[in-house]
């Protein structure tokens, strides 16, 4: 599976990172909402996990516009602490599920379609 992780927080990308990885997902991070939408114009991504509160992209707007520029099926799913209307725009944006800080990480595997992170193209 390819995740492009979208975290601005550099300590919570690198342990998204390093736990996709052990779990066999093949992880592109940034903390740009800019980078992320540039990486996803040049790849394909099975998944979108994204944070919301970047500091260059809102959130909703980046999910808009990978999922306008992705040639595949791109699931998008966002991990918050941002809530209410922010959750309610993901969602409209294309954001599959929604998870609020702090989540367990188990549910963002059940969310990835765990056993193995297979890919889903």
């Amino acid at each position: 599976m390819r995740i492009l992780l979208v975290e601005d927080a550099p300590d919570i990308r690198e342990v998204f990172s390093v736990l996709l990885r052990i779990e066999g997902a093949d992880v592109t991070a940034t903390g740009s909402g800019r980078e992320a939408a540039d990486l996803a114009t040049r790849r394909d991504f099975d998944v979108l996990l994204s944070d919301l509160g970047l500091p260059d992209v809102p959130g909703d707007v980046l999910i808009r516009q990978i999922l306008a520029t992705a040639r595949g099926r791109t699931r998008v799913i966002v991990v918050t602490g941002y809530g209410e209307p922010y959750l309610t725009r993901a969602r409209q944006a294309g954001a599959e599920v929604v998870f609020t800080k702090p989540v367990e990480w188990s549910r963002i595997l059940d969310a990835l379609g765990r056993p193995g992170l297979a890919a889903s193209a």
